[in-house]
């Protein structure tokens, strides 16, 4: 497994692999699930729209990092914050 990937733990999504928001395909659509990072880093992303249960897609990679669409708004973040962002 990356680390990038993990295997998610609870009841309801037993065996699901999770993986953060740089390591998904273009096109790809995933719901966030959670959004890691200190303070300021966290809240600054949940203020562009990534929140838990939020679904997000990745339209492309752009050098070090992602161009996203968030509920109709394309937002570009470098693979650090990116990793950030649980999906």
């Amino acid at each position: 497994m990356s680390s990038t990937s993990t295997r998610w733990g609870s009841a309801g999504d037993a065996g699901r692999l999770i993986v953060v928001l740089s390591g998904i395909s273009e096109r790809k659509q995933r719901i966030v699930i959670a959004v890691t990072g200190e303070g300021d880093v966290r809240r600054r992303l949940e203020e562009l729209g990534f929140v838990p249960g939020t679904k997000v897609e990745v339209l492309s990679r752009a050098g070090d990092g992602v161009i996203v669409d968030v509920r109709g708004s394309r937002i570009a973040i470098d693979s650090k914050l990116a990793d950030c962002i649980v999906v």
